[in-house]
C-alpha cells in the first residue's frame, strides 16, 4: 500500500511538470498493461477531439482505427525503431494520422507516448506511393479507372468519381471507384447537388455535414456521404468539360496538402478527359471517312459494271435492230422486236444511274442560277406530282451563281422531289423548295468530313411526310437501300443525289423527324468571277458583342443543346437549359428572376416551341423575348402555320458565331 501511494505521488509530480505540459507537444501517459490513458496534455486533447475526462475513461485502443494486435506490434517495434504511425478516429468520425515515439518510464510504471498530427503528409505520401504503381502506358478511360481505384485505396476507401459534363445539366460517368474497387460510373443530374456549385463557382470543399447542405440530393443521402471535395475539369479555353470529385462517409481533413494534391491530379484528369473526347471526335470522323470510302468503292464497282453492261446492251441493241431491219413492218415478230428495243433502252437508263453513282458521268460544268434549275424541274414534275400535294417556293432574288452540270442538278432535284412525293400520305401535304446564300465556317466544317469553309448556294427541299427514324436516316445514301416495297424503288435515287453533289464539290445535310417530315439541304460552292476579289471587298469578321442576360435554351437534341449552351456561356450569358418543354416550364416557373430570352426548337415532343413560348409569355414571364430555331427553314415553318411571319428565327445548321450574333440582335431589338 505505501508503494502505491508513493507511485501515485510520483506520477502526480510528473503530470504537473512543465515538461509534460508542453503546448506544442501532444502527449499521453498510458498504463503499460492495458494502455489505459492515465493523463493527456492539452495539446493531445485538442488533437484527439476529446475532453480530459473522456480520455481518462478510455484506452489507446479506443482511439485508434487499427485493431488491438496491430497496435501492440506497432508500439513494440517503436520502442527500438521509432517512430510509430497510427490512425486516430475523432468523435466526429474524422480520421487523423499521427506519428510519434513511445518510451517506458519504469520509475512511474507508465508509457510515455508523444506524437504529431501528420495527416496531410502521410495521405499525400500514401497517394503518391499508390499512384507510382500505376501503369505508365495507361491513358484515357484505362487511366481514369486505375487512378480512381488507387486514390480510393490510398485514402481509406473513399468514393472517387470522374464525369463528363453534358448540356451543363448532367454528368455522364467516365470512371468511379469505392472501397478501392472500380464500379460502373453512374450518370446523374447536376441540380441540387454539390457538383452544381462546382460548375458555377469552381473548386468546392465540404469537410463535413454535406448531407445537411444538399437535402434534395437523393444519391448523396442514400450513400450517406459526409464530406465532398470537387473540382471542375477545364479545357485549354477555360470551359468546364467535366467534374472530378472525392467524397467519404466520414469527414475529410481540411488540410492544405490534400487540396494541393487534388488540384495537381485534376490537371491530369482534365487532359485525359480531353483525350477521350478527342478520340471520340476522331472516331466520328473516321466513320465519315469510312462511309465516304465505302461509297467510293461501291462507285468504282458500279462504274465497272456499267461499262461492261453498256457494251452488252450496245451489242444487244445492234442485233435487235438488224433483225428488225430484215423484217417487214407487218411481220408478226416486228412488234416484239420493238418491245425488245424499249427494254434495252430502259436497261441503259439503269447503266446511266450506275455511271452517276460511280461519278463517271461526264460533267459539263458552267455557271448557272439554281433558281432557273428549280423552275425547270418543277415544270417537269408538275406532270407527276399528285393533286393533294401543294408546292411552295422561296427563291432568293440575289442568289449567287454556282458552277455545276445543269442536267445532273435536274436529276438531283427530280430525285429529291420524287422522295418527297412518296413520303407524303394520301391525305396530302406540302413540299417546300428554297434557295439561299450561306457561308459555312470553320466551326461547321470541323465536324463534317470533306467540307471546305466558304460561300455556298443552298438548295432546300422539305416535305411534310412521314419522316424517318434515326436508324433509317443513317443509311439513306447507301446504294440499293430503300424502305419502299419490292418493285417500287431501286434504292439508287439518293445514292445518285449524294454522288452528284459530291462530284460538284458540294455537301448534303438531312434533317428528319418521324411523323413530322424531312428536309434535305444541298450546299453547292459559289461560282466566283475569274478575276480575284480585292481584299477590301470581303469585310473583316468581327466577334459578336458579349452579354450578361439570362437565357433559357430548350432543345431535345443533346448535341445541339450542348453546343448552344457552351457557346452562349463563352459570350458571358447566364444559360439555363432544358431538353423538353415540361422541363423548361418547371425552370421558368421556379425562377424568381427575369428570363430575358427563350431559345427554343420549333418541333419538339409534348408541345411545340411556339406553344411553349406562348405559355411562358402569357403566364410566367410576359417580357421574355423568343428566338426560334429549326432544321426547317423560316419560310417552311411560317407556311405550315407553326410560326407567324416576322418572328425571330435561326435555321439549322447554324454556327456558334451565327447563334451569338442572332441572340445579341434579338436582345437589342426594341420590344414591340
Amino acid at each position: 500500500m505505501p508503494h502505491r501511494k508513493s507511485l501515485e505521488s510520483r506520477r502526480r509530480t510528473l503530470v504537473e511538470t512543465p515538461l509534460f505540459n508542453l503546448k506544442f507537444m501532444p502527449s499521453l501517459l498510458l498504463l503499460p498493461d492495458s494502455l489505459h490513458i492515465y493523463r493527456a496534455t492539452d495539446a493531445a486533447a485538442q488533437t484527439l477531439g476529446y475532453t480530459h475526462e473522456q480520455l481518462r475513461q478510455m484506452t489507446l485502443y479506443d482511439l485508434l482505427v487499427e485493431d488491438r494486435s496491430t497496435v501492440d506490434d506497432t508500439l513494440t517495434r517503436a520502442r527500438t525503431a521509432p517512430p510509430f504511425v497510427l490512425t486516430v478516429r475523432r468523435p466526429d468520425r474524422e480520421e487523423r494520422i499521427i506519428e510519434g515515439i513511445v518510451h517506458l518510464l519504469p520509475e512511474y510504471e507508465l508509457l510515455y507516448l508523444s506524437f504529431a498530427d501528420l495527416t496531410g503528409l502521410h495521405m499525400v505520401v500514401r497517394l503518391s506511393n499508390r499512384l507510382a504503381t500505376a501503369s505508365p502506358s495507361a491513358t484515357g478511360v484505362a487511366f481514369m479507372n486505375e487512378m480512381t481505384r488507387l486514390i480510393s485505396q490510398a485514402w481509406g476507401g473513399v468514393h472517387v468519381y470522374v464525369g463528363r459534363l453534358v448540356n451543363n445539366t448532367a454528368l455522364q460517368g467516365v470512371a468511379y471507384a469505392v472501397a478501392g474497387e472500380t464500379r460502373e460510373p453512374p450518370n446523374y443530374a447536376l441540380a441540387d447537388t454539390p457538383c452544381e456549385n462546382v460548375v458555377v463557382g469552381g473548386v468546392c470543399f465540404y469537410p463535413r455535414s454535406v448531407q445537411t447542405m444538399f437535402l434534395r440530393d437523393s444519391d448523396l443521402q442514400k450513400i450517406g456521404l459526409e464530406s465532398y471535395l470537387g473540382a471542375p475539369l477545364r479545357d485549354p479555353f477555360g470551359r468546364t468539360i467535366g467534374i472530378f470529385w472525392v467524397a467519404d462517409t466520414k469527414p475529410l481533413p481540411n488540410l492544405r496538402p490534400l487540396r494541393d494534391m487534388f488540384s495537381v491530379l485534376t490537371v491530369r484528369v482534365a487532359h485525359e478527359l480531353m483525350r477521350i473526347q478527342a478520340e471520340a471526335e476522331a472516331q466520328r470522323l473516321r466513320e465519315q471517312l469510312i462511309q465516304a470510302q465505302k461509297m467510293e468503292s461501291v462507285g468504282r464497282m458500279a462504274g465497272g459494271l456499267a461499262h461492261d453492261f453498256n457494251n452488252l446492251l450496245t451489242a444487244m441493241l445492234g442485233y435487235v435492230e438488224l433483225a428488225q431491219s430484215a423484217l417487214a413492218q407487218d411481220h408478226p415478230a416486228y412488234a416484239f422486236l420493238n418491245n425488245a428495243i424499249l427494254a434495252v433502252e430502259k436497261a441503259s437508263e439503269v447503266t446511266r444511274q450506275l455511271m452517276a453513282l460511280a461519278r463517271q458521268q461526264p460533267m459539263q460544268r458552267r455557271p448557272l442560277n439554281l433558281n432557273t434549275v428549280v423552275q425547270e424541274a418543277l415544270q417537269i414534275a408538275s406532270s407527276w406530282l399528285l393533286p393533294n400535294i401543294q408546292v411552295q417556293t422561296y427563291l432568293s432574288d440575289a442568289l449567287w451563281l454556282t458552277e455545276a452540270d445543269h442536267a445532273q442538278l435536274m436529276q438531283v432535284l427530280q430525285n429529291l422531289l420524287l422522295n418527297a412525293r412518296d413520303a407524303i400520305p394520301e391525305t396530302g401535304g406540302v413540299i417546300t423548295i428554297e434557295t439561299q446564300n450561306v457561308r459555312l465556317d470553320e466551326a461547321y466544317t470541323r465536324a463534317h468530313y470533306e467540307v471546305v469553309p466558304g460561300d455556298y448556294v443552298m438548295l432546300m427541299v422539305s416535305d411534310t411526310g412521314v419522316g424517318m427514324p434515326p436508324q433509317v436516316r443513317e443509311r439513306i445514301f447507301e446504294p440499293f437501300f430503300t424502305t419502299k416495297p419490292r418493285g417500287q424503288g431501286t434504292g439508287l435515287g439518293l445514292s445518285i443525289v449524294y454522288s452528284i453533289v459530291k462530284q460538284s464539290g458540294g455537301h448534303i445535310w438531312v434533317y428528319s423527324e418521324a411523323g413530322k417530315g424531312t428536309t434535305f439541304k444541298v450546299y453547292l460552292p459559289r461560282a466566283y468571277d475569274r478575276a480575284p476579289l480585292a481584299p477590301a471587298e470581303r469585310p473583316i469578321p468581327t466577334p459578336p458583342p458579349r452579354g450578361n442576360e439570362t437565357l433559357l435554351v430548350v432543345e431535345d437534341e443533346p448535341g445541339v443543346l450542348e453546343v448552344a449552351t457552351e457557346t452562349l456561356r463563352q459570350y458571358g450569358y447566364r444559360v439555363l437549359t432544358a431538353q423538353s418543354p415540361p422541363e423548361a416550364l418547371q425552370i421558368a416557373q421556379n425562377l424568381g428572376e427575369p428570363i430575358h430570352l427563350l431559345i427554343t426548337d420549333v418541333v419538339m415532343p409534348v408541345m411545340s416551341g411556339r406553344e411553349l413560348a406562348d405559355y411562358i409569355q402569357q403566364r410566367l414571364h410576359p417580357n421574355i423575348k423568343v428566338l426560334y430555331v429549326s432544321g426547317y427553314t423560316e419560310n417552311t415553318i411560317v407556311h405550315h402555320g407553326v410560326l407567324e411571319p416576322g418572328v425571330n428565327f435561326l435555321p439549322k445548321p447554324y454556327t456558334p458565331t451565327q447563334l451569338a450574333q442572332k441572340v445579341r440582335e434579338v436582345l437589342d431589338r426594341p420590344a414591340p
